[in-house]
């Protein structure tokens, strides 16, 4: 059974009354340089400035949030496939509550003129969006794919795609 006095002579971890070297480093560490160069702009960075006077519109409610975005991605997306899409996002628009022809109209023309403004070559068809709240902020996260990928041609995807079997 251990005492008091058998532990005062044993050489170890507990018994050992000798000051021990301190190995560790207390001092701060170097802060990171801060990167100076602007980061290239991300699909969501595009879309919200895009988005901003349809949800200008909607004010603070969040299903009417959540709506004004819808419009914007059907908007941004028949910017992109063309003439047709375009025509029939104009009939889904009017066929909304409370929507008239001449309203939607100039909605339609007048955020797809701000598209080719702001970001004529964006290719980028949204597939996908998380609207978040909380009592904070609000965040949204956004799928997209590029359906015309620069310096690829047709032949070149030929080449790139092999069909397995």
């Amino acid at each position: 059974m251990p005492s008091s006095h058998s532990r005062r002579q044993t050489r170890g971890a507990f018994g050992n009354r000798k000051p021990r070297p301190i190995e560790r480093d207390f001092s701060t560490p170097e802060s990171e340089p801060v990167e100076k160069t602007p980061r290239a702009l991300t699909i969501a960075d595009k879309f919200s400035t895009f988005c901003q006077p349809i949800l200008e519109q909607a004010g603070n409610n969040r299903t009417a949030a959540k709506g004004a975005m819808n419009v914007a991605i059907l908007i941004w997306n028949a910017s992109i496939e063309g003439a047709a899409k375009i025509k029939e996002a104009k009939a889904k628009l009017a066929a909304l509550p409370g929507s008239s022809v001449p309203q939607i109209e100039e909605l339609v023309t007048s955020m797809i003129a701000r598209k080719d403004e702001l970001y004529p070559n964006e290719n980028s068809l949204i597939t996908n969006f998380k609207l978040k709240f909380s009592h904070r902020r609000t965040s949204f996260n956004i799928s997209a794919v590029n359906i015309k990928p620069e310096g690829l041609t047709k032949a070149d995807l030929q080449d790139v795609i092999t069909p397995t079997m």
